[in-house]
This record gives C-alpha cells, structure tokens and sequence, in this order.
C-alpha cells in the first residue's frame, strides 16, 4: 500500500487556522475599543527591557550548547551557537515544533557538525527545559493551587462570570490528541512498529534518559546548570517587568508573575505558531483570576506576546544574517 504523506503546505495552514480560530475565541464578544485604550497606557521601557532579556536568554542558550557539543568533541563559537537558534525559533513562530531541525540543520551547515549529534543534543537541551518547566509548574502549584483551579474553571466561562456557550476547548483539544493517537496506534500497529520512525522514537526516549545522565558528564556540568537557571530566570522575568509597563498590573507580587507565566507557558505548548490565540486567552484569563477584567488582561497578553514575537524574529533575522557572514568570510 502506497504510503499518504501530509503535505508541507496542507500541515503549515492547518496549523494557522487553528492559530485563527483560537485568536478569534479569545477577542469573541470583547470590546475592541477598551482594549485598545487599556494597551495605550503601556510604558514600552519596560517592555523593551522585556526583549531585551528574552535575547539575552537566547545568547545563554547559545552558549549552553557549545559546552554539550565540546563534550562531543566538536567546537563552536558562541555566536554561531546563537545564531542557528535564532533561526529555530524563527521557524517554530511558523512550523510547531518545526524549529529543532532548522536549528541543527544551520549549525550543520556553519560548521559541518553531524545533524544527527546535533538532533542529540538538542534532545539533551529539551529534556532539561521540561524538567525545569515541571519544577516551575510544581512551584506555581504549591504557591497557587487555588489561582490554578479557578483558572481551568474560568476557562468555561465569560468574562463576566456566566458559563460560556463554548469554553476554552480544553477538552476537544486533549480528546483530540489523544483519540487521534490511539486510534492511528491500532490501525496501524504493525506498520508502526515496522518503521524507521518508531525505532526512531524509542531511540528519542532512550536519548532522553541518556541526556540527563549525560549532563553530570560535562566537563562544565556547573556552568551547564548555572545557564539553565539563568535561561529561565529571563524567561520569568520577561513576564514580570511587563507587569510594571501598565498601570494596572504593576502590583502583582513576583509570586503571582510565576502563576501568568505558567499560564503563558501552557499556551506556548499548544501546537499553533507561536501560541497565537491560546497564549492571549490564558494569560487574560489568568489575569482576570487575579482581579484584571477581560479587556485589560487581553490588552496585557497582546503586547507582551507581540514584543515576545518580535524578539523571536528578530533573533531569527539576526541569526540568518550572522551566519550567512560567517560563511561567506570562511568559504
């Protein structure tokens, strides 16, 4: 039997209307004007501080990297490192998930490194980055158990507290995901099992494990650790300064910064290109929690995901600008 491949465009516009129609449930019924004008009142120093720690937590990562692949035996600058991360986090704000490859694939091509090494230590990396998420997740929970709560139950509701015709499809979402990947489990069992992509799989769970091991090889395991804090401290504080950019959320303590963050952090995981939609609704939401209403919490969400997006693609600009000099002077 012939095998039916997704096309690239086919898979890339889904993923966008999926971005869309979430986008469109998270303005549903909200008066534009409002949040408009509630988004006037921002102070962008505060918000430029916001990128500006977002990029510095790309040049950690970066430099995080080289003492993984060091380890390998292969070397790298910093800036290269840096570089082709950029570019992967350029190509997720438009392919989920999609941004690993690219990142190996450009370092691959700077520095003729394996891609197949690459892959590995990215595996390390995200390993790692789920770890630290879990722990802040954790955190958040114990520090906001109650704030967690009300927010998956505000989700089936309006802003103005009456039950929602069609909440956050929390339940379509997960539903979907899962029918969908235990009913292509059974029907095609044996020709999963027969496949280089399952072997490829289950080499990925056994590099996962591998890779935590592998990190308390390193011969810079400190400074790997040291980074990885770091990296999130950024990505915590990215969250947080924003909070003194308007003037009606700048009394947030730094606990409740945690629980939008990991509010933020779930709508990032959602498989649309650059949590569009998902991110604007849960982090209103979660504001709303915390008192904000609707329209202030969705005007907070907007500009804190649209200075996100723009250190994203500036970082991949960068990154495709740095590396195609570094060829150039070297070839």
């Amino acid at each position: 039997m012939a095998k039916i491949a997704l096309p690239g465009w086919l898979r890339t516009t889904g993923f966008a209307l999926f971005a869309v129609g979430l986008l469109y449930f998270a303005f549903d019924g909200v008066d534009l004007q409002t949040v408009w004008t509630s988004a006037q009142e921002a102070h962008w120093g505060w918000i430029g501080l916001s990128v500006a720690l977002g990029y510095i937590a790309i040049l950690s990562r970066g430099q995080r990297w080289t003492y993984v692949l060091k380890h390998l035996g292969y070397s790298t600058s910093m800036w290269r490192a840096v570089h082709a991360t950029g570019i992967g986090y350029l190509v997720n704000m438009a392919i989920p998930r999609a941004g690993e490859v690219a990142r190996a694939t450009a370092l691959h091509r700077a520095e003729k490194i394996p891609v197949n090494v690459l892959i590995g230590t990215i595996v390390i990396e995200r390993t790692i980055d789920l770890v630290m998420m879990a722990g802040l997740l954790g955190l958040a929970f114990l520090g906001a158990s109650e704030e967690l709560s009300a927010l998956i139950d505000i989700t089936q509701q309006n802003a103005d507290g009456s039950p929602k015709e069609a909440g956050f499809p929390w339940g379509p979402i997960i539903g979907y995901l899962l029918l969908a990947s235990a009913l292509g489990a059974f029907l095609f069992r044996k020709r999963i099992q027969a496949s280089p992509l399952y072997a490829k799989l289950r080499e990925f769970l056994r590099g996962m494990l591998e890779g935590i091991k592998a990190v308390g090889q390193l011969e810079n395991k400190w400074a790997f650790w040291a980074h990885t804090f770091f990296i999130w401290g950024c990505y915590y504080f990215m969250v947080y300064v924003c909070f003194f950019a308007m003037p009606f959320t700048f009394h947030f303590s730094p606990a409740q910064g945690l629980f939008v963050m990991m509010a933020a952090s779930l709508g990032i995981l959602i498989p649309v290109p650059g949590g569009v939609g998902a991110y604007h609704y849960l982090v209103a939401m979660a504001l709303v929690v915390l008192g904000l209403p609707y329209a202030q919490g969705l005007a907070f969400a907007t500009i804190v995901h649209a200075a996100q997006a723009f250190m994203l693609l500036s970082s991949g600009v960068i990154g495709l600008i740095g590396l195609s000099a570094k060829k150039g002077r070297t070839s």
